[in-house]
């Protein structure tokens, strides 16, 4: 009798959406508008810090999380130019950069873009290609 072998492929799960904001707010104040204006509910968390070999000269990256439970979604505000430093070269153009994942299917992104456009002080929320940055966002979230 013989036996065979099976193998297991998982793929990493790293389905996300990805907008840029475009916005003269400070990212606390820009988190206060968007809890008012589309009931979310974000939270500073830890900064993302990029690692240096210069330990006095660490440079952080505010950031924000909020979980909706009920729909399986996860929410991360992250600023994207923090003291004259970009994040991500490829989006200089955006001051912060909002990542979902999760149910994806709950969450009507072009109706948020709408809702978020009516926050004074935020010129321009637009949807980001995520695969062409994929990689670079996934070490992220």
């Amino acid at each position: 009798m013989c036996l065979k072998k099976l193998q297991l492929e998982v793929e990493e799960d790293v389905a996300f959406l990805l907008f840029g904001f475009v916005s003269g707010h400070k990212a606390s104040k820009l988190c206060f508008f968007l809890n008012q204006v589309a009931s979310f509910d974000f939270e500073r968390v830890a900064d993302l810090k990029l690692p240096d070999f210069n330990p006095k000269s660490e440079t952080s990256f505010s950031k924000f999380a909020f979980h909706d439970e009920e729909n399986h979604l996860d929410f991360y505000l992250i600023a994207n130019k923090e003291m004259g430093v970009i994040l991500f070269s490829e989006l200089k153009q955006f001051d912060y950069l909002l990542i979902v994942r999760g149910g994806l299917e709950f969450f009507d992104g072009l109706n948020f873009a709408r809702e978020g456009m009516k926050i004074n002080g935020v010129q321009l929320i637009a949807p980001i290609d995520a695969e062409k940055i994929k990689t670079k966002i996934s070490w992220i979230i």
